[in-house]
């Protein structure tokens, strides 16, 4: 598909990619970046431009490497100790059958870590620790963390079902999906778009404003179609 390529591209180029997930899903389109080559005005554009929440994901692979839980999981364990999160698991989400949070993060150099600057530290250093961990030149990839980042932060990390784009088909896992296709490492940082109405900006109006800046739109099912035959 000659868009999809163009898209793998742009991605490897420093340039967002706009995907759409579904109708009947989120139904949202996401702003995607890949996550290791993140500057601040890119956060500043989705900022700007997404207006939703910024984040980071992450493959299930290298989180387990790292040791990334969910956060769900974190909240299952600490609900013994912290009556409160007994019943407010979000096991009756309307769109999925469990959440993607991960870990919030800062890196170790930030001040405050909101700032477009050191969000982008944040966001740009996690991408290196995550190719580092892919390629195997980190040797202890818990420390490596661990050394490079502290939690909680402001950015929040999401991680990807084990079996990409098969157990889950969220925003996590296509973007992923895509910065894998373009040969980077499996991380992207997106934002969901927001509309003036109170709603998520519709799926024709997210297109126009890519597309009328040159951008490519993508939907879910287009990136599912190119991954199938790419990850045999």
């Amino acid at each position: 598909m000659e868009r999809l390529q163009k898209a793998l591209e742009d991605l490897k180029n420093r340039k967002p990619v706009f995907i759409y997930d579904a109708e009947g899903r989120e139904e949202e389109t996401d702003i995607v970046f890949a996550s290791g080559s993140v500057a601040h005005e890119d956060v500043r554009f989705l900022r700007q431009n997404g207006g939703g929440l910024i984040c980071t994901t992450v493959s299930d692979d290298v989180a387990e490497k790292i040791d990334l839980p969910f956060l769900v999981d974190v909240f299952k364990t600490a609900q013994a100790v912290h009556p409160v999160l007994r019943n407010s698991l979000p096991d009756t989400l309307p769109y999925d059958t469990k959440s993607a949070f991960s870990l919030t993060i800062n890196h170790r150099k930030c001040y405050t870590g909101i700032t477009d600057n050191d969000r982008a530290l944040t966001i740009a250093e996690f991408g290196k620790l995550v190719g580092e961990v892919e390629c195997g030149t980190s040797e202890n990839p818990l420390k490596s963390f661990t050394k490079g980042f502290r939690v909680p932060g402001h950015v929040f990390l999401l991680r990807t079902s084990k079996e990409l784009l098969k157990d889950r088909i969220g925003h996590t896992e296509l973007s992923t999906a895509m910065c894998l296709m373009a040969g980077l490492p499996a991380t992207a940082t997106i934002c969901e778009m927001m509309g003036n109405d109170g709603n998520a900006l519709s799926r024709a109006d997210a297109r126009k404003f890519a597309e009328s800046r040159g951008f490519i739109f993508l939907e879910g099912h287009e990136v599912q179609e190119v991954w199938k035959s790419w990850s045999k």
